[in-house]
């Protein structure tokens, strides 16, 4: 799953490392922004969010003005895995490498991905396979545009692996769909490995014995902190868009009070009709809605509050609170009192329940 392209949601770190190259070769921030709605004080701001629209913006404006092939990997180079918040640290801390994939598909809507990303086992080595150009997800793709986004993303990728694993961690092969390009020494010297060119798809190749070395800063308790976390942003993005994100937010406005679908349709200035036909026409519905709400507030409460489950249960319209320890089950695949548990520092640092919590 890749960005939705118009939602503003990410950090300007991507942006901000493409402008950095841009600055290097000279180039005017005015002119690489042109038409994206920003300008080189918002992209230098860190609470600024942006939108893949507009980094996409700002790309086609960067392979216009920058002289040389090889912005792609320059920029790919620079994007560490700091770079992507609780993504990146998800991927520092995992306990092997095929963990560290494993989250890096799972969570890669966290990281403003551009591209959908696989990866699979082909024998002797682990395969990751990037999209050629006729499968990109945006129209006009010109050939300068796609191979600054097949070089960013191959360059990131390594340098990424090599923040996580150290420096020995290579591909032992890259391979590239079309005809050699005139930066192919570029490609070669940042890859570090063979190169080959004219192949049916484009691909990075690991030996599959890696699959289980554990990386430099590997800590399955922390690991399973950020993971946790990155699920709970994951679940945010999901309903951050569109109606479903409007729907979001009635449900949210006043916790522990959730109207029907009726009531926000009212709110709203439309039929309960057409809001469903709205939402089913974004992949959603109201029932989805108002279980995300409820689970996204029972983590809440359990993670930074003292509330009881016989309270949360209360505070979340639940009959009793069997039925809320079922349905958290359900959602989550532990009890209440486990997921309590396993969460950071316990109730050590728990505060007073935030009626706030879930306003976007």
């Amino acid at each position: 799953m890749v960005a939705t392209v118009g939602d503003r949601r990410f950090p300007p770190s991507k942006l901000a490392t493409l402008l950095s190259v841009l600055l290097d070769a000279g180039v005017d921030p005015v002119d690489l922004l042109e038409g994206t709605g920003l300008t080189r004080q918002d992209v230098e701001n860190p609470f600024t969010l942006t939108s893949c629209a507009q980094f996409m913006r700002a790309t086609r404006n960067a392979v216009k003005l920058y002289p040389g092939w090889d912005l792609g990997l320059r920029v790919g180079m620079r994007l560490r895995a700091t770079n992507y918040g609780m993504y990146g640290y998800a991927l520092l801390c995992s306990e092997t490498v095929q963990q560290m994939w494993n989250r890096a598909i799972k969570y890669h809507p966290l990281s403003s991905g551009m591209l959908p990303l696989r990866w699979c086992v082909e024998g002797p080595q682990a395969v990751w396979t990037f999209p050629g150009r006729a499968d990109f997800p945006w129209p006009d793709v010109d050939e300068r545009l796609y191979r600054f986004m097949i070089d960013l993303q191959f360059a990131a990728h390594v340098t990424i692996g090599r923040d996580v694993m150290g420096p020995w961690f290579l591909p032992c092969e890259a391979a590239y769909v079309g005809s050699k390009p005139v930066h192919a020494a570029a490609i070669e010297a940042v890859l570090q490995c063979p190169v080959r060119f004219d192949q049916p798809r484009n691909t990075l190749s690991f030996p599959t014995a890696w699959l289980d070395r554990a990386p430099q800063l590997a800590n399955p308790i922390t690991a399973s902190h950020v993971s946790m976390q990155c699920a709970r942003l994951l679940d945010e993005f999901k309903w951050s868009a569109g109606i479903t994100r409007r729907v979001y937010q009635e449900l949210t406005r006043l916790p522990g009070r959730f109207p029907d679908i009726e009531e926000v349709a009212q709110s709203l200035c439309m039929t309960s009709r057409t809001l469903r036909r709205r939402l089913e026409a974004e992949g959603a519905s109201y029932t989805e809605l108002l279980t995300a709400v409820r689970k996204t507030l029972a983590i809440d409460y359990l993670t930074s509050t003292l509330m009881s489950a016989e309270d949360i249960a209360e505070a979340l319209g639940f009959s009793d609170v069997v039925s809320f320890r079922h349905a958290f089950k359900r959602w989550t695949g532990a009890t209440p009192k486990e997921y309590r548990k396993a969460s950071d520092g316990g109730l050590a640092n728990a505060q007073p329940a935030r009626s706030t919590a879930l306003q976007q």
